[in-house]
Order: structure tokens, then sequence, then C-alpha cells
């Protein structure tokens, strides 16, 4: 587009994915650490002007690809909750959603995981906003369970916490005792049936 004509809203939100996707596949191929501003600018073919104009550094673009996958995460989650189908179903099914959204990821997970931890505090409490408002879109509906009688009372962040914590071995194991779907139900089984005979 010429110089000194203005973006339109979508073009900046496509210019943006743009760059956002060069920086993932740079990230993941290199590794966070080892790519510069300028490569990325030059992935997205854009001018590194430019590039600051939407990332000013390589941790924006990394606090946005986390936030982004979880707030997707969280929408179509929020699609689940308004189905009219009891608790049970829809925890599950949400659940299943995640486990779907973390194999998709999984690549992201393995590489980057280190790099998300190290970044300022003001980063980690963007990223911890999003991941709280999807605990609390579990939270809910697990106390919404709880009021229609599904559930026993719980506290229900703190099961929240654990469903999505259970996640993460039915993915990224070194001793596996099925694949991640049939992990993921006996996860399911165990936490709604508990193991008290």
């Amino acid at each position: 587009m010429p110089k000194g004509i203005p973006l339109t809203e979508e073009d900046q939100h496509r210019r943006r994915h743009e760059i956002f996707d060069a920086a993932v596949h740079l990230f993941l191929a290199k590794g966070f650490s080892e790519t510069s501003l300028r490569e990325i600018a030059a992935a997205a073919g854009v001018g590194k002007s430019t590039l600051y104009d939407y990332f000013p550094t390589k941790d924006d673009i990394l606090v946005s690809m986390v936030v982004e996958t979880i707030t997707d995460l969280t929408d179509e989650a929020q699609e689940i909750v308004r189905r009219p189908l009891p608790a049970f179903d829809r925890l599950r099914a949400i659940m299943q959603l995640n486990l779907e959204s973390v194999l998709a990821n999984r690549e992201f997970y393995l590489k980057l995981s280190f790099d998300v931890q190290r970044l300022g505090l003001e980063s980690q409490k963007r990223i911890q906003t999003a991941r709280h408002a999807y605990q609390d879109l579990i939270r809910q509906l697990i106390e919404e369970g709880v009021n229609e009688g599904s559930f026993r009372p719980v506290n229900s962040l703190l099961v929240a916490r654990l469903l999505l914590a259970a996640l993460t071995p039915t993915v990224f194991t070194s001793r596996p005792t099925g694949t991640p779907q049939e992990m993921l139900d006996e996860v399911f089984d165990m936490f709604l049936k508990g193991i008290h005979n």
C-alpha cells in the first residue's frame, strides 16, 4: 500500500497477523532468543518501524501468542457453556476442546514454555488475566453442576485448576498409559467419580 494512505482496521488486523505468523514460524524454527526483530520484519515483508508499530518488542509478540491462544480457547469454551446440556457433558466437552488445543500447539509448548516463564511482570499479568478468565469459566460451570445436583459441593476453583493441570501429563509424558484421549477420559472419570471404593 502506498505511503500516506492510512490502513483500514481490516488491513491493520491482517498486517498484525502476518507479522505474528512470521514471528511464530521463526520462533519455532530458530528459537525465541535466536530470532531478531530484523528477521521477523523481513519474514513478514515489513520494515522495522512498521513492526514496532504493532509489536515494540519480541516479548510483546510472545505474550500475544499466549494470550491469543488462551482467548480463542475461552471463546470456544463459552460456546460450549451455552449449549442446553447438563454441566457434566459441557465440562467434558471443554476438557476435550482443551486437549485438542494443547495437542495442536504441542510444539509451541515444548519449545517456548521456558521463554514464556522468563517474561517480565507486566507480560505475566497479561497472560495471567487471560488464564484466570478461562479458569473462571470452568469454575462457574462446576458451580452450575453443583447447583443442579450433578456434582457434590466442592471448591470449584481448585477443581478447575486441578482439571486443567491434569491435561499436561496426558500430552507431555515419557510414560504414557494410553493415547492422550484415553488418558484424558480416565482422568476425567477419576475426577468425577473419585477413587474411593
